[in-house]
């Protein structure tokens, strides 16, 4: 795909949905650079590129084939620090984020965004202030006067809400979950629509749904959490991503049992159990049998 047709493409998907130009580059690049690459004048770095298509709900899967031997490594090293922080290995992907600093330039707000957010975890996994400082720093490289308080006034690309779940988690962890709900409940409004478009933002809002649904239940919100799991449990099935599915059926589970539907709540847990027995994860499968065993409840 030459980049004069995808700039066309970017222009027809913009207008379709009455976005303006200033609107979707916001951040990312110039509007006059928007402009140039609709028209076929300016050939987008990968990371715009993909930014701008996330942002009309556009499945940027194919973008592949646009990268050169320099873009395939640098995304080669964020795929494996997102592993290495996923399984905790902090020293390890430290190093990795090290040697990406070194490839990536200091113009690229795309892949630092990236970086920054990394970091925000690999070096201050339990230090939650400096980590949100680090992730609010993250955040404005491509939203500068961000509010809070109106996040569904903003076309976000995949980077920029999982850098607004890790903030609702730092708030979360040092006790503020109230702040942490406001986060989540604005991200599930309408704008998730476009998102859940994109491929690889499917599974990041099943995470979502789930977080979000559990701290719903901690505040004793239960009939919300019921509703924000099931949204959950729906986008698993419907998409066939089941990682979080386990998890979201003991929030509801645990949340029918403390609206006394404990007949329900059974089923819900029972549900549960089974969803991780068949992803062989027996110690989520012990959490299941140990909280239903401590509110009574008989699974089998």
């Amino acid at each position: 795909m030459k980049a004069y047709n995808i700039g066309l493409f970017i222009k027809k998907k913009r207008e379709e949905q009455h976005i303006r130009q200033e609107d979707l580059c916001r951040g990312i690049c110039d509007k006059s650079t928007l402009s140039r690459i609709e028209r076929g004048k300016q050939e987008p770095s990968s990371g715009i590129l993909g930014v701008l298509l996330q942002r009309l709900g556009i499945n940027e899967d194919q973008l592949a084939v646009l990268l050169g031997p320099k873009d395939f490594e640098i995304s080669d090293l964020q795929k494996e620090i997102v592993a290495l922080n996923c399984q905790r290995e902090y020293e390890k992907a430290a190093e990795k984020i090290r040697r990406l600093e070194q490839l990536v330039e200091p113009t690229d707000k795309i892949t630092q965004q990236f970086i920054l957010r990394c970091k925000a975890l690999a070096y201050f996994p339990e230090d939650y202030p400096a980590s949100r400082d680090l992730l609010l720093q993250a955040l404005s490289l491509t939203l500068p006067d961000f509010d809070f308080d109106h996040i569904s006034d903003y076309l976000l690309g995949i980077e920029e809400v999982k850098i607004l779940n890790q903030i609702a988690n730092s708030y979360s962890e040092a006790g503020d979950r109230r702040f942490a709900i406001h986060i989540y409940r604005q991200l599930f409004q309408d704008s998730h629509k476009r998102l859940l478009n994109i491929e690889s933002m499917v599974s990041l809002f099943t995470m979502l749904a789930y977080n979000y649904s559990r701290l719903l239940g901690l505040e004793r919100r239960y009939e919300e959490c019921i509703e924000i799991a099931t949204f959950g449990q729906d986008i698993c099935i419907r998409h066939n991503r089941c990682q979080y599915l386990g998890g979201l059926l003991l929030n509801i589970g645990y949340a029918l049992h403390e609206l006394g539907r404990n007949k329900e709540s059974k089923d819900a847990l029972i549900d549960a159990y089974y969803s991780y027995h068949l992803m062989h994860d027996d110690l989520s499968c012990k959490i299941v049998l140990t909280y239903a065993q401590k509110i009574g409840i008989v699974l089998f």
